[in-house]
């Protein structure tokens, strides 16, 4: 003889479907807010700058020499984070710089571009761009934590501008202004240099470069020094590092004679459905659509879209953190 399960109360049919839509909101909010999580910005553009340089610049420079200054008056980026440690974590990231150089004199005179961190407080530290000989595109790769003094600085409070020094080399006394006998072969030249922060943990994407207008100046201030004490020499500590990253085993820190450096500055800038199929005795009943034996209507495809919504959405993540 054939029994048909009891057929549950309204109340308790509607209590079984206000858990089923809780337990659906409960992980899609978890899910969205993951992807909040993860579609925070893992890069930024700390600067975009493009200029001429010559030697009339360099030996003019103030108030330091062979010296160019980003800073909020020209290209540093004002939406920069004011905390590198948190929410996003980019002072264990990586420092994407690419220098693209448009003109230089003919010859194979190596130069580059001493790359000094001035942080709101703490000391400075500096990374370098690669050291080149012709035109073309140089891009570089350093971790945050490899390229000289970057423990100086206090990440938690920012940075608040950038020192860029025209050099022959990444010793810390290269600058141009102190062989004056290069003159010719290392001025003038006209550079585009770019600084792409990548948070810990996160890769350099370079399609970020699309959204960039190439460094047309902000105002006609660029280049120009702030009024902060001048930044003394870097001493004898070790330098920035060589071809292959930051760090190396060159003497003098960055600065020279006229180099950034030294004293901190001052100033701060649904559950599962049932069996679609009824059971018992020795007849099989076939439910209507959305009918779980013995239990409530939900919909005739409730659990199964719920269920490839919840897919999805996990689907959805894995790409996402892929």
């Amino acid at each position: 003889m054939h029994h048909e399960p009891p057929v549950p109360s309204p109340a308790s049919c509607l209590r079984a479907v206000l858990w089923r839509v809780l337990f659906i909101a409960v992980v899609a909010g978890a899910v969205v807010a993951s992807l909040a999580r993860d579609s925070r910005a893992e890069q930024f553009v700390l600067f975009d700058a493009t200029f001429d340089y010559t030697w009339d610049d360099a030996v003019n420079a103030s108030p330091s020499k062979s010296h160019y200054y980003i800073n909020d008056k020209n290209w540093l980026n004002t939406a920069r984070p004011k905390n590198w440690l948190s929410p996003v974590d980019y002072r264990n990231g990586l420092l994407h710089v690419r220098a693209e150089v448009f003109k230089k004199p003919a010859g194979d005179q190596a130069t580059g571009w001493t790359i000094c961190y001035i942080p709101n407080s703490g000391g400075y530290g500096c990374a370098d761009t690669t050291y080149y000989k012709a035109v073309g595109v140089w891009e570089r790769e350093t971790k945050m934590t490899a390229w000289w003094n970057n423990d100086q600085l206090q990440w938690q409070n920012g940075v608040k501008q950038i020192d860029l020094i025209y050099a022959i080399n990444d010793s810390g006394s290269g600058h141009i202004t102190n062989y004056p006998q290069l003159k010719d072969l290392t001025t003038p030249t006209r550079v585009r240099i770019t600084l792409v922060q990548v948070s810990a943990g996160s890769t350099y994407d370079p399609s970020i470069l699309a959204t960039l207008d190439g460094g047309v100046p902000a105002s006609a201030d660029s280049g120009a020094g702030t009024d902060a004490t001048p930044p003394r020499d870097g001493g004898s500590t070790t330098g920035s590092g060589g071809a292959s990253g930051s760090g190396g085993a060159t003497t003098a820190g960055s600065g020279g004679a006229d180099g950034s450096g030294g004293a901190p500055i001052s100033s701060s800038t649904g559950g599962t459905t049932g069996s679609s199929t009824g059971t018992g005795g020795s007849s099989v009943t076939t439910k209507p659509p959305g009918v779980v034996s013995g239990g409530c209507a939900v919909g005739g495809t409730g659990g199964a879209g719920a269920l490839a919504m919840l897919v999805a959405l996990g689907m959805l993540v894995f790409k996402r953190r892929r």
